[in-house]
């Protein structure tokens, strides 16, 4: 399994409870939902800094993102099989599983096994 989507630039951002809703730069696939401890974790490990809250939104828009985005359903990693596991949402809305932010560290193919 490769990035669904690389190279792709988040150009608005608001969080809701637990999500966070996302417009990127291709419109097909706008709106788009995320679990917050995904994002948070990956913006965590990029600026080593322990609080998402000492991250700026100018930041967080200037980076280019690799992606595994889906629509309806949204993917989890069975760790001990190494495989995904779909689990069925809104078949209207897109869904973020998987993210990297682009660069020499984020340019893997997959972060399981094929």
């Amino acid at each position: 399994m490769d990035w669904t989507h690389k190279d792709l630039s988040i150009t608005d951002i608001r969080k809701l409870q637990k999500l966070y809703i996302l417009k990127v730069a291709d419109e097909t696939i706008t709106p788009i939902l995320i679990n917050s401890v995904i994002l948070d974790e990956r913006l965590k490990s990029y600026f080593l800094k322990s609080n998402v809250n000492d991250i700026s939104r100018a930041e967080i828009l200037s980076l280019k993102w690799n992606m595994y985005i889906s629509k309806g359903r949204f993917y989890k990693i069975d760790r001990t099989k190494g495989e995904m596991i779909p689990e069925e949402k809104d078949p209207d809305k897109f869904y973020i599983s998987f993210l990297e932010i682009t660069g020499p560290l984020g340019s893997f193919e997959s972060i399981i096994s094929k």
